[in-house]
């Protein structure tokens, strides 16, 4: 088998579509079809099973994937450990969107310092989704708040740590007093609407949580507004209509004032991290770590 064969085959792995594996990898469909009918042929086994218009993985072919992602993995290391800048490296990078701005960013620009001809992919995922494209080999790094229990090839280093805090914008009734850092009751608060995630767009947080961390079991919100999209919950902050818990380090460039609340004992505070698969294997990653 090819490398090239290999890396055809982690395409349509990926998004289990030839089609659109194509589209992203700017191939024909003819090509990554005959790649993987070549591989099927040399092990005798099928990788894909059909399901419909659909193709699924088999198990012979979630096995060859992260063989294959392995093998792509050292052969991209060994051509930048011997060729140097010189040496093309496709970084892929998954975590949850949120995550991707505040601290992919910079990543990506530590990773460039380091390999200039480096290019990029983001992969916007919730944590769980980010940890298992690193495990199966479809991303190299994940930025996540999960502490990667269940993953025990992974290595998972803390970046940052944020903390949660109730926001308000400039156009809603208690930004005035949130500007004068005046503390505010905690059933003050609470007779005004919230905006929601409807999945964790903001990262994992305690079991007893609500998506956003906020403690609903203990105090209750009107939450009028939710949504699956972080672009919809900021414009529900920044006009006016609603208040929000978010974390900090997101709100650092909005026009938003925290509010200080009293007779509310709770809190949320997350770690972030970075999660790479057995990182010391591959060197440029373990440059990083």
């Amino acid at each position: 088998m090819e490398i090239f064969e290999l890396r055809y085959f982690l395409a349509v792995a990926r998004f289990e579509n030839v089609h659109r594996a194509a589209e992203h990898a700017n191939l024909s469909p003819a090509s990554l079809s005959k790649a993987v009918s070549r591989l099927e042929s040399e092990l005798s086994v099928k990788l894909f099973s059909r399901e419909g218009r659909n193709i699924r993985l088999t198990d012979h072919g979630r096995v060859l994937q992260r063989r294959a992602a392995a093998l792509v993995k050292l052969e991209e290391d060994a051509r930048i450990e011997v060729g140097g800048h010189a040496g093309k490296l496709q970084v892929v990078i998954a975590a949850p969107e949120i995550l991707l701005a505040k601290f992919g960013i910079p990543l990506t620009e530590r990773i460039k310092q380091l390999f200039p001809s480096a290019v990029f992919e983001y992969l916007a995922r919730s944590d769980d989704d980010a940890l298992e494209a690193v495990d199966r080999g479809e991303a190299h790094l994940a930025i996540t708040t999960s502490d990667g229990a269940g993953y025990s090839d992974l290595t998972l280093k803390a970046i940052g740590e944020s903390t949660f805090q109730t926001y308000v914008g400039p156009k809603h009734p208690l930004h005035a007093k949130a500007k004068a850092k005046k503390t505010l009751p905690i059933a003050e608060v609470l007779e005004f609407p919230f905006a929601s995630p409807t999945n964790p767009l903001l990262g994992k947080v305690g079991a007893k949580q609500s998506l956003d961390g906020w403690r609903d079991d203990q105090f209750p919100r009107k939450i009028e507004y939710r949504t699956s999209s972080l672009k919809t919950l900021e414009e529900f902050v920044l006009g006016g209509r609603a208040i929000a818990y978010l974390p900090d380090y997101f709100c650092e460039s909005l026009d938003l004032v925290p509010l200080r609340i009293s007779g509310c004992p709770y809190s949320c505070v997350q770690k972030v991290r970075l999660a790479a698969k057995h990182p010391k294997d591959v060197g440029w990653i373990n440059r990083i770590f």
